[in-house]
C-alpha cells in the first residue's frame, strides 16, 4: 500500500468510492471513531487508483463494484490518533452490482477480518446532520459535479 510514515507524520495514496443509492450515500467509519467518511482504501503499488476500489469494496463487503467516473483529486490535510496526514485521494462515482443487498436502515458490519468497519446508508438530504470527512463532502455529495475537480483540504490548525 502507498503509505509512508516519518514520525508523527503520515502520507496517504487512497481512493474513495462514491456510492448512492435510492437517494442514500454509504459511509463507513472505524468502530469507535466519530465521524464518517467514504468507503475506499490505499492503493496498493502499481495498481490504478479506480481498480483499488473494485479491490477494498469486495475486500470490504464482499461486492462487485463498477467504477463511472471520476470525480475529485483531494489533496487533504489532517490530523488522526496524533498524527498529521498529507494525503492525495481520487474520488470515484461507483454503483455496486447488489446495492439492495444492505439494509437501508440502521448500521452493519463490513467482511474485512484486520479491520473493524462499520457502514450505514445516510440520506443525501439529512447529510449536515452527519459529522463526515473531509468536510467538502456535505455539499459535494449533494450536488456531483459533471467533470473531475480538483479540491485543496487543510483541517490542520496554523
Amino acid at each position: 500500500m502507498l503509505k509512508f510514515d516519518q514520525g508523527n507524520v503520515c502520507f496517504n495514496f487512497r481512493s474513495a468510492a462514491v456510492i448512492i443509492h435510492d437517494n442514500h450515500v454509504l459511509l463507513h467509519r472505524t468502530v469507535g471513531d466519530s465521524f464518517w467518511a467514504l468507503p475506499g482504501g490505499r492503493v496498493e503499488f502499481f495498481e490504478n487508483s479506480d481498480t483499488t476500489l473494485n479491490r477494498e469494496l469486495f475486500e470490504e463487503l464482499g461486492v462487485t463494484a463498477v467504477v463511472k467516473r471520476h470525480l475529485w483529486y483531494v489533496e487533504n490535510f489532517f490530523e488522526y490518533s496524533n498524527k498529521k496526514f498529507h494525503e492525495i485521494a481520487n474520488y470515484f462515482f461507483v454503483q455496486l452490482e447488489e446495492p439492495h443487498q444492505f439494509p437501508m436502515n440502521g448500521v452493519f458490519s463490513g467482511i474485512e477480518s484486520d479491520a473493524d468497519l462499520e457502514f450505514k446508508w445516510f440520506p443525501l438530504s439529512e447529510l449536515s446532520d452527519v459529522k463526515l470527512k473531509p468536510e467538502f463532502l456535505q455539499v459535494g455529495l449533494i450536488d456531483l459535479p459533471s467533470e473531475t475537480k480538483y479540491i485543496k483540504v487543510c483541517e490542520i490548525a496554523a
